[in-house]
């Protein structure tokens, strides 16, 4: 089993920290996406801002016969100079007869914030705070607002779609926000908008879907005709169900002949989406990678019998039933220990890689299956010695002695684990 002393968070720096008291694991994760559109002043583009909360992260009480959650949900858009260009605050209150439903496997609520932009590049910053736990996560990202009132060939951002039902001829559409197609087995569906600002009738709608190393895995082409200064589209890509993994999709259309002169006009846009089941972490995005990072963890079978498997099927079956056997707490949607091991392996691959990855190297592998040490001695300028590092760990007893051989920052272990590593098989 995974020696698990420390909690995830830990002082990124250049070299492993001492161990700190730290907040725990459990902070709330939810997922934003933010899609820019035309809007109907030509001086702007609007910007839809959406927030997806899933009930395992509210904390619901009993109220009036009915069960109840409550959070605050701000949402900040600011240049890249960190000044101010629109705020939303808003209260969210979610209620539901059963304590059922608000365990449901993979319910959520989902909320939007509309903001009108002058088109460019700005700052995203979302923060949602239970009112009942008082936790608070944070997502910030950076943005790109285009110009969509220019008379060329435009187009939209790019949505994925979870469902797309119809109302006495209206379409109503639900978006992914969380990026994860790991349930699609019957096409996946996007939405965007056409902006014709060259008079054409029709253009050619390209589709292409690239995963790890852009090996392509799906092309599509299409052609839509096109009314009116905007035509909606929403397209099927006769998809496959995806291996576990980062995918990113490339849509692009052109017009079939010169507008005017030169060549035909194009515009083109791109979403990156993801496949992962049930409580995958969210570094993983080679499954193939992530059974190799199992090494140190694995018995010999175990490691054998996922790395031979004939189809990503049965490796990710494989892996889903290794990490099962060590849940420390099968009850619940979370598996405390894949997150800890994840987290450290991601980690190592940031503050101890050279011309190895990180989690390959002695300094990560240790720091893979003991954390954080509780205290570090450092010797780096030692006369007549090479620079060296001691981690002592008091929950074990034990120092543990890394020395740079070569003067390049390759620490090599020389105090044997051989009993740890056996422990943690």
């Amino acid at each position: 089993m995974l020696l698990i002393l420390c909690a995830l968070w830990i002082p990124a720096d250049a070299q492993v920290e001492a161990r700190k008291p730290t907040p725990g694991i459990d902070i709330p994760e939810f997922f934003m996406d933010a899609i820019s559109f035309a809007s109907a002043d030509s001086l702007h583009s609007r910007l839809d801002v959406y927030i997806h909360v899933p009930y395992d992260v509210l904390r619901f009480v009993a109220n009036n016969a009915s069960y109840r959650a409550q959070y605050e949900v701000t949402v900040n858009v600011l240049t890249e100079e960190n000044g101010v260009m629109g705020e939303r605050v808003t209260t969210e209150d979610v209620r539901h007869q059963t304590y059922e439903e608000t365990e449901k496997r993979g319910a959520y609520n989902l909320t939007q914030r509309s903001f009108d932009l002058v088109p460019g590049i700005y700052i995203l910053r979302a923060q949602v705070h239970d009112l009942e736990s008082k936790k608070t996560a944070t997502v910030v990202k950076k943005i790109v607002v285009d110009n969509y009132a220019l008379p060329v060939l435009s187009m939209s951002d790019v949505m994925l779609i979870s469902r797309v039902s119809s109302d006495k001829g209206r379409l109503n559409i639900v978006p992914n926000i969380t990026g994860n197609v790991a349930d699609v087995v019957n096409g996946l569906y996007v939405f965007y908008e056409v902006y014709n600002g060259t008079g054409v009738d029709s253009v050619e709608s390209l589709y292409t879907i690239t995963g790890l190393k852009d090996k392509s895995v799906f092309s599509q082409r299409v052609l839509h005709r096109v009314t009116g200064g905007k035509t909606q589209i929403i397209e099927k890509l006769d998809t496959a169900q995806y291996s576990a993994g980062t995918y990113m999709l490339t849509v692009e259309n052109r017009t079939l002949k010169p507008v005017v002169d030169g060549e035909p006009q194009s515009t083109v846009k791109k979403k990156s989406f993801v496949a992962r089941w049930g409580n995958m972490p969210f570094s993983i995005n080679d499954l193939d990678l992530a059974v190799r990072q199992l090494r140190y963890i694995a018995k010999d079978g175990e490691y054998t019998d996922m790395n031979d498997a004939k189809t990503n099927e049965e490796k990710q079956k494989l892996f889903q039933d290794f990490w099962q056997r060590r849940d420390p707490s099968p009850d619940t949607k979370r598996n405390e220990y894949m997150e800890e091991y994840y987290a450290r392996v991601e980690y190592a691959n940031e503050h101890f890689s050279h011309y190895l990855a990180g989690w390959r190297t002695d300094m990560g592998m240790v720091f893979i299956l003991l954390g954080s040490p509780n205290n570090v001695e450092r010797h780096p300028f030692d006369i007549d010695s090479k620079p060296y590092e001691i981690w002592s760990y008091y929950d074990y007893n034990r120092q543990v002695i890394f020395a740079d051989e070569t003067g390049f920052g390759d620490f090599k272990l020389l105090t044997p684990i051989y009993d740890l590593l056996q422990r943690a098989k």
